[in-house]
């Protein structure tokens, strides 16, 4: 659904603040899919459905390693578009939540192509004229492509939170219905998990196995 206008604009301006920690400023890990969703929740009043979305997402989003110059989606602005819209869902539906993940993947790739698009212009902004170096000019020419990346990242957040809201507020149109979306949801979580074991090495696996089936426990006690 799509947020009242204030917390469109603090969603926005989340967007923004996520997608410089990706590259540009502190790399905190902030703009990873869970840390983002919760973020958004909370804007948005419904910090709950914005861990569900963000674990989901999390393990969809656990193997992809933004490393030199691959290109892989952003994870941070798409998890906050895809957790603020859901957060006005009915808390029931897991045909929205089937949804936001989905979009979220979608809207990712957008994020990085958008990323692509912005480097291309740092480097006719960045990067000073051939001659005496002067470090204020380059300073401000750094600053200019922080505030660049800043503005694609709200943007694109706005423009996610605006067109997943849209798609929410008229579910008719997805062809799943709610006795479907969980497996759909459990089997993709499981598979993304299990494709990312490769990340962790054989050395490691027991660890990985340990806090699987603590996990499981838990979930288990609680039901």
């Amino acid at each position: 659904m799509i947020p009242d206008p204030p917390t469109l604009l603090l969603l926005s301006l989340l967007g923004g603040l996520l997608a410089l920690d990706a590259t540009s400023v502190g790399q905190f890990m902030l703009s990873r899919p869970l840390i983002a969703a919760g973020l958004a929740g909370m804007i948005a009043g419904n910090p709950e459905g914005g861990i569900v979305c963000g674990v989901l997402m999390e393990a969809i989003h656990l193997a992809v390693l933004p490393v030199g110059a691959a290109r892989t989606p952003e994870a941070g602005p798409a998890s906050v578009a895809a957790a603020g819209a859901f957060a006005g869902a009915p808390a029931s539906s897991q045909v929205a939540l089937l949804a936001s993940v989905v979009f979220m993947l979608g809207w990712g790739w957008l994020g990085g192509r958008s990323m692509e698009w912005m480097r291309r212009i740092n480097v006719r902004i960045a990067v000073p004229p051939p001659g005496p170096v002067d470090p204020e000019r380059i300073e401000r020419l750094h600053l200019g492509a922080m505030v660049l990346d800043f503005a694609r990242g709200a943007v694109v957040t706005l423009a996610g939170l605006l067109v997943l809201g849209t798609l929410l507020e008229t579910l008719g149109w997805i062809p799943f219905r709610e006795p479907w979306t969980r497996p759909a949801l459990a089997l993709s979580a499981a598979a993304a998990l299990a494709s990312s074991l490769r990340l962790f090495g054989r050395r490691r696996l027991p660890l990985f196995a340990a806090g699987a089936a603590a996990g499981a426990v838990l979930l288990w006690l609680r039901a």
